[in-house]
């Protein structure tokens, strides 16, 4: 293990439901810091650390839970989940939230709208059950 690596991330065990999910949010965490990368060699050590971080945790997710779309083979994956890579996903989750809004206020409803809005549903209740295991409980 080099010396940039984290290894704070807990374990969680993920049910299969949510594991599709997970991989489609979390490669969305990717798409939505690749922007970054264009200014990396003009940022500050501690902001390219920050961005490294973001993405490590992606990757080790996403190498957890198999980078293509297959079907789980177990009831639960076990999948490190650090609080960086939790926070990224409770952003994508109000990004889901908001979306449906804007789409239900959309004044030409057309099935695909409809379709869209819920795999968001599904998405963001996926990502709340997410929080819901990965929340300790006091």
């Amino acid at each position: 293990m080099s010396s940039t690596q984290r290894n704070d991330a807990p374990s969680v065990a993920v049910p299969s439901p949510l594991v599709a999910t997970l991989r489609e949010q979390t490669l969305l965490v990717l798409e939505v810091n690749h922007q970054h990368f264009e200014d990396v060699s003009t940022m500050s050590v501690p902001a390219q650390l920050a961005l490294a971080a973001i993405y490590r945790d992606a990757f080790a997710v996403l190498d957890a839970v198999s980078w293509t779309p297959a079907p789980p083979r177990a009831a639960t994956i076990t999948v490190p989940l650090s609080t960086g890579h939790l926070t990224q996903l409770h952003t994508r989750h109000a990004d889901l939230l908001h979306t449906n809004l804007d789409r239900l206020t959309t004044r030409t409803r057309t099935a695909a709208i409809d379709a869209a809005i819920a795999a968001d549903r599904i998405s963001a209740d996926h990502l709340t059950h997410l929080f819901t295991i990965t929340t300790p409980t006091t």
